[in-house]
């Protein structure tokens, strides 16, 4: 009798630590970018970090992009996503990119700045309006952009908007725009075919390089006020292209601008608990970032959600405030 009494307690034991063991694991599907690029290494490295750092949490980088992540995490597809700041924004308001989706209502961002991207406001030789004349004031301007419904052409969208602008409003006065390829834009403006052109890029950029190895230019401050709308609006962040990125476009002087930053996503749906240990454990391994990708060096916890595209996850506003970094 007691011999199934004791195995009966064996096997209730066993039970409940097989119950206990299921609960604690946690498995997260994190997206990334296509494979072979830097998302795609980011999220593979991170992963591999929370995974050593986050007893019994299991995550699979997963290859993705950043126009379809967002889709994924508000679908429950995916509980982690890199993202761009404009798409986070853009599909939380069912606007621009998502018109005709219902907003991403879900979706929550843990930090960004996982690597900026900054843009390119340029100025032709012979040109002498500033932003704010050349579209309040300027007549027959050859302006060059980035494809139609590229994440940058819809920036220049928001940037005409700024100033009461569309396309047809400037096309009344004369303007010619050629929205195209970055290797199309270089070319047509090396061959004095564009006035002005905005785009962002990677630094250094290959078409600007490419640009001025073929025309002197200057590559122009985006106005303070501007910067504040497209914060207030969409959540943009600013930054700056550093001195000498481009000797011949503006030499030793250094660039303020609008920059479109890499945004980890995340959904509501994920627990409080979950994405507050993901938080920590990125925060407290700092250090270890840069041997993932080297655009992590200026990653910083303290700033991580200065500019909020979409609602920051109560989970990682714990840690935030835990830290002293948030107030309230």
């Amino acid at each position: 009798m007691m011999k199934r009494i004791l195995m009966a307690a064996g096997m209730a034991a066993a039970l409940v630590a097989g119950a206990t063991a299921s609960a604690s694991a946690q498995t997260v599907e994190w997206r990334g970018g296509s494979i072979g690029g830097g998302w795609y290494t980011i999220v593979s490295g991170a992963a591999k970090l929370l995974e050593d750092k986050i007893p019994g949490m299991t995550i699979k980088a997963v290859p993705g992009g950043g126009a379809a992540n967002p889709v994924a995490v508000q679908q429950g597809q995916a509980q982690l996503a890199m993202s761009i700041d404009i798409f986070a924004s853009m599909a939380a308001s069912g606007t621009g990119t998502y018109q005709g989706r219902p907003p991403a209502d879900k979706l929550r961002m843990i930090g960004q700045s996982f690597g900026d991207t900054p843009y390119h406001f340029i100025r032709a030789p012979g040109q002498t309006m500033d932003i704010a004349t050349l579209f309040k004031e300027g007549r027959n301007i050859r302006f060059g952009g980035a494809n139609n419904g590229a994440t940058d052409e819809i920036a220049l969208r928001w940037l005409l908007a700024v100033y009461g602008q569309t396309y047809d409003s400037l096309r009344a006065r004369g303007w010619r725009f050629q929205l195209a390829a970055y290797g199309d834009l270089a070319a047509a403006y090396r061959d004095g075919q564009l006035d002005y052109a905005f785009f962002a890029l990677g630094l250094p950029g290959s078409a600007v390089v490419d640009m001025a190895t073929g025309r002197d230019g200057e590559i122009l401050d985006i106005p303070q006020d501007v910067m504040d709308a497209f914060k207030q609006r969409h959540g943009m962040g600013s930054g700056v292209i550093p001195a000498g990125t481009y000797p011949r476009f503006h030499g030793n002087r250094e660039v303020k601008t609008l920059v479109m930053a890499t945004t980890l996503v995340t959904s509501s749906d994920v627990s409080e608990d979950i994405v507050y240990k993901i938080t920590k454990a990125i925060c407290e391994n700092i250090p270890e970032l840069p041997r993932i990708h080297a655009s992590l060096k200026d990653y910083r916890c303290e700033t991580a959600i200065a500019n909020r595209p979409v609602p920051v996850h109560p989970g990682a506003l714990r840690y935030y405030r835990e830290r002293g970094w948030v107030q309230g």
